[in-house]
């Protein structure tokens, strides 16, 4: 699994505009708003974030 944040897309649970998409294997996806993150979602997505900015 990994976790990015994004603008792209809607919140599968509620429609709001997406802010961070949890990306699985084969090709699957979830997006969530703001509210409706896991947790671990969030934390990864930072995390992710983080890195790629350190580069």
């Amino acid at each position: 699994m990994k976790a990015v944040k994004t603008h792209v897309g809607r919140c599968d649970t509620c429609g709001e505009p997406a802010a961070y998409a949890q990306l699985l294997a084969g090709g699957r996806s979830f997006r969530y708003c703001e509210q409706h993150a896991p947790l671990l979602v969030k934390k990864q997505a930072n995390a992710t974030e983080g890195a790629n900015t350190k580069k």
